[in-house]
Order: C-alpha cells, then structure tokens, then sequence
C-alpha cells in the first residue's frame, strides 16, 4: 500500500492544534503562577482532616504560592488524631530556605465560603531547614464544624444563663431575698421616711439656733470669741516683733545667742581640758589610777566578805558564831530582871553603910 502524503492544509491544521495546545498550557502555567519546568522538591505534613482539600491545591507560605497539593492519603501509622491524614506537597527550590523545622502547616479557607488551601508559616534561624522528603509539622485548622459546636456550647451556657436570670427575677418578683424585700417590703422605705423626717426636724431646730450646733451656726458668740483670740494673738506676735517681754528678747535680742555661743566655748574648753586629763575631771576620766584602785578595793572587799561568810576573823566570828547573839539576849535578859527587881526594891540596892574610923 502506497504512503498517503500530507497534503499542506492538513499539516496547517495540525501545526495551529499544536500550537494552540501550547499556548493555553503556558497560559494556564501564567494565570496560576506554576511552572512545570521550575525545579521542586518534595514534602509531607499531618493533619487531622482535610475535608475540601483536592490533589491540585495550592500551597502557599505567607500569601504566596510556593507549591501545590500532590496527594492526599489515610496515614495508616497516626499515633495520633491529629495525624489522621497524609498531605503531600511538591515546592518550588527557591523557597526552600524560608521552610524550616520551626515552620507550621495548617488548612485555610478562601473567603467565607472558598476553597481550602495548605499554608505554611515561615521559618526563622537557627532551626534548620526542612529537607526533601521532610515533614512540616501540622497544626489543626478551625473548621466550621468546630465553630459550630462551639456556638453549641455557647448557646447552651447562654440557655442556662437566662434560666437562671428568669428564677432569679421569679424570686424578686415574690418579694424573696434583699432585693425582693428592697423592692416589695414598704419597711425600708418607712425607716427612710422616719429618718428623712428627723433630719428635717434636726436641720430646723439648727435654724432656730437650738442646741449647740444651733448656737454655732446662728450665733455670733463663737465668731466672737474667735476673732477675740485672733486678735490677742496678733497683739502677742506684735509684742515679740517688737522685742517687748521675755520672748520677744529671747527671739531678737543677740544677748541671749552670745550667752549660749560662749557657754558652748566654755564646753568644748573644758571637754578638750578633760581629753586632755587636765584637772581632776581629767584625770578622773583618763587615769587609769583610780580604776586600778576600784579594783584592787573591790576585790578586798570581796575577799573580806568571802572570809566573812565563812567565820574567819574577829568580824566573821561576830556575823556567824551565835554564841554573841546569845551572851547578849541572856545579858538583856538578865538587865531586864534586875531593872524591874531595881524597881520593886530600890532600898535593897540605895544602903548607905556609913563607918567612922
């Protein structure tokens, strides 16, 4: 069988298929900011779902596209439920060195209704940077179903909140508890009324000039007086401007400074005489003399009474041998009888024996 030839319109249509072919796939590398031929290389990070997320999805790290989902897979090894998916990501090589271990991946939604997407935090020095084949820790994402059950259990506080707010009022309502009886018992406003009134009748009777606030108020009495003592006082602080009685002398007259200024002379000469063991202060003060002497007399005396209190000596035989203390109570005794005998019998002790040689 014969080759059949190309006629040239067939290979003009072929050669247009060809070529609009190739410009929409660059045009589609251009709109979406890809490039097949741009070298990439491969990573992985966990998440606990990725409901919406389609192989295809970009990637992106801070706002701008740096790769795109390739897969997505059950990990068949989470430990756990934050691992529950296998997310594999292709990246573009420059952005390698702003993924490092300190870098996070979670799932985000585009608008209030788009697409979710992959997007990476960047990461910062000193943590290295994540290889090919890595894994980029995942972060779980809030998703409308968390949002959702959380405003359940919001609700639900709110319900009880409001349960608790209408048994409340219930109870103020009744006349229940301090604020039901502030509200309902007419007793408080009866005690405020009787207390109103009084301080009326207090505040009159001031007006009147009854009592001693009344006298204060309306009487001229305490300005009076006042106003004397202000006076006297002003006549006093005359008086010693004027240098008049003791204080005012006391105040302005340099007598009394030069006095005190020459004492004051007169005690440092003689502090610095007694420093100086000058007189009998100073050397009552600085010679050791006399200490030495209160102290040689101090211990005599302690040994004297040591040998005192133990009988030695004349001295300690008359504080500690009781046989004085009984010669003399039988002495006193004895003059005590012979004294009332003397005054019972004078004669018997008067003879007068008169002999003539």
């Amino acid at each position: 069988m014969a080759r059949r030839q190309l006629t040239y319109t067939e290979l003009r249509v072929a050669l247009f298929v060809v070529a609009t072919v190739a410009l929409l796939v660059v045009g589609i590398f251009y709109v979406t900011g890809q490039s097949a031929w741009e070298p990439k290389y491969q990573l992985k990070t966990y998440l606990p779902e990725a409901e919406e997320v389609v192989a295809g999805a970009p990637v992106s790290l801070g706002g701008v596209t740096v790769g795109s989902v390739t897969r997505l897979r059950i990990n068949p090894n989470a430990q756990t439920p934050d691992q529950n998916i296998e997310v594999d990501m292709d990246i573009f090589k420059q952005y390698r060195d702003w993924i490092r271990t300190n870098s996070t991946a979670t799932l985000v939604t585009q608008g209030a209704l788009g697409s979710r997407y992959v997007t990476i935090t960047r990461g910062t020095p000193p943590s290295p940077v994540i290889p090919s084949g890595g894994v980029v820790q995942g972060v779980p994402a809030s998703t409308i179903q968390t949002v959702v059950s959380k405003s359940a259990v919001l609700m639900a506080n709110l319900n009880d909140l409001a349960v608790n707010l209408r048994e409340i009022s219930d109870q103020i309502n009744s006349g229940h508890g301090t604020i039901g009886k502030l509200l309902h018992d007419p007793t408080l406003y009866n005690r405020l009324d009787d207390t109103v009134g009084r301080a009326d009748t207090i505040i009159a009777k001031i007006q009147s000039g009854q009592g001693t606030a009344g006298k204060i108020v309306t009487s001229d009495e305490l300005y009076n007086r006042v106003n004397s003592a202000v006076t006297r006082v002003d006549a006093m602080l005359d008086d010693v401007q004027s240098q008049k009685g003791s204080l005012g002398k006391l105040i302005y007259n340099p007598a009394f400074y030069n006095n005190a200024n020459a004492f004051l002379t007169t005690g440092n000469t003689l502090l610095s005489n007694v420093e100086a063991g000058k007189g009998s202060l100073g050397q009552l003060a600085t010679n050791p003399a006399l200490y030495n002497n209160l102290r040689d007399v101090s211990a005599n005396l302690r040994d004297l009474t040591g040998k005192m209190n133990h009988g030695q000596g004349t001295a300690g035989e008359f504080f500690t041998n009781p046989d004085l203390y009984n010669n003399l109570s039988g002495l006193s005794g004895d003059m005590r009888l012979l004294i009332s005998d003397f005054r019972k019998h004078p004669k018997k002790y008067l003879r007068i024996k008169l002999s003539i040689f």
